[in-house]
């Protein structure tokens, strides 16, 4: 009995260190097609997990006509925008077996230099003379010829287009999944329930086995 009873606790300890909030994370899904990169999946910001692909145009093109920032952007803030640029240095840009996407930003979608400037706009600007956007960048150099940054960008023209520049393009970020923002779940009571009792079934079968 006491063999059933130790079964059932180390089968509860497991289900509770597999599920509690914090120890189980997803891991960013690289999107390549022929050796280019073309976004990623699951990009954790700030705890909430994002789809992003890297696309050229215009912010008006892109961005639901890039004319009302809190419907139109992911992030409407320069430190969310800002957090989302070091999530893309830190769990997208590296190199892998994949590519290195970090040594060579001419790996990257939109890009074909030896740096790459991803924009993240957050804010809209209106006057006479023009309306803009403002924006955090990731710059991926070439890391033989200086380290990344994350710098604040000036305002540029809502209807600039990024697609014949070589170093400039979009990183269009979305809530990663069904379009809501993707959290770590609670834990289950039935599913714990559920590892319990396959742990104490398999206590009391090794006990069976051993009698026999």
């Amino acid at each position: 009995m006491m063999k059933s009873f130790q079964g059932l606790a180390f089968a509860v300890a497991g289900a509770l260190f597999v599920t509690l909030p914090g120890t189980a994370k997803a891991v960013p899904i690289l999107i390549v097609e022929n050796g280019q990169l073309l976004g990623a999946n699951n990009v954790d910001v700030n705890g909430t997990l994002f789809d992003v692909r890297f696309r050229d145009g215009s912010c008006i093109t892109l961005f639901s006509g890039c004319d009302n920032a809190t419907e139109d952007f992911a992030f409407t803030d320069s430190a969310s925008a800002q957090a989302a640029a070091r999530a893309l240095r830190d769990q997208v840009f590296f190199d892998g077996v994949e590519g290195n996407f970090d040594t060579s930003p001419a790996l990257s979608s939109g890009c074909s230099f030896v740096f790459c400037d991803f924009a993240i706009p957050y804010e809209l600007t209106f006057s006479s003379a023009v309306d803009s956007f403002f924006h955090q960048t990731f710059k991926n150099f070439n890391d033989n010829i200086q380290p990344d940054e994350i710098v604040t960008d000036v305002p540029i023209p809502r209807d600039f287009d990024y697609t014949p520049d070589i170093t400039e393009t979009f990183a269009v970020f979305t809530p990663a999944g069904t379009g809501v923002s993707v959290t770590v779940p609670e834990p289950s009571s039935l599913a714990l329930l559920g590892l319990g009792l396959a742990g104490l079934g398999f206590a009391r079968r090794k006990g069976m086995w051993r009698k026999g």
